[in-house]
């Protein structure tokens, strides 16, 4: 009766269960430009992302517990080429340190259809602990964080862009991230 019990925890868990499709996923992010705080959204081309092996009930936890996404930042897409040379030109090409940004994912907590994580982020020769809170909704993973420019040394890249884009004079240094990515 014991192994009846089991074998159908075991068979239900796997009906949850689900593979993050890393062909699919995607980084996108929100910033913020005006005094009336207008949100501009956009992604990245270039991802390489790197989630972890599937555990026997293919828990997101054990997906998403050390994975990387390796970031090309100019591959930034606004779907406007005017603007992503603008975010290259007065954004990305003012950080002190030219590398990719680089996010791990630790210290991730899954509860039912829903989680948190706290993002390793490095970006311009700093890194700094994003939390980020996910979700699970219609075979589709989203986890969303904030980050401040400010804590990766970019204040001088966020000045260049809001003295160089129509930003009315304000280009604020909260941006919003997150990682799309359907599951399978």
């Amino acid at each position: 009766m014991t192994k009846i019990i089991a074998s159908l925890a075991l068979v239900g868990s796997m009906v949850c269960a689900a593979t993050i499709d890393s062909a699919n996923a995607k980084v996108k992010w929100t910033a913020f430009k005006t005094p009336e705080k207008v949100a501009v959204s956009g992604t990245f081309d270039e991802v390489k992302f790197k989630f972890g092996t599937p555990n026997k009930t293919q828990s997101l936890e054990s997906q998403l517990n050390n994975a990387t996404a390796t970031i090309n930042a100019n591959s930034v897409n606004l779907d406007d080429e005017g603007k992503n040379e603008t975010v290259r030109t007065f954004f990305f090409a003012k950080f002190k340190k030219q590398e990719p940004i680089k996010v791990t994912f630790k210290e991730v907590i899954e509860g039912k259809n829903t989680g948190t994580i706290l993002a390793s982020v490095r970006m311009n020769g700093k890194t700094d602990k994003v939390p980020m809170q996910f979700e699970v909704a219609n075979k589709k993973l989203v986890a969303k964080g904030v980050i401040d420019l400010s804590q990766f040394g970019a204040e001088e890249a966020r000045l260049s862009l809001q003295e160089n884009a129509p930003h009315d004079g304000l280009t604020w240094s909260q941006v919003e991230i997150a990682l799309e990515a359907p599951l399978k």
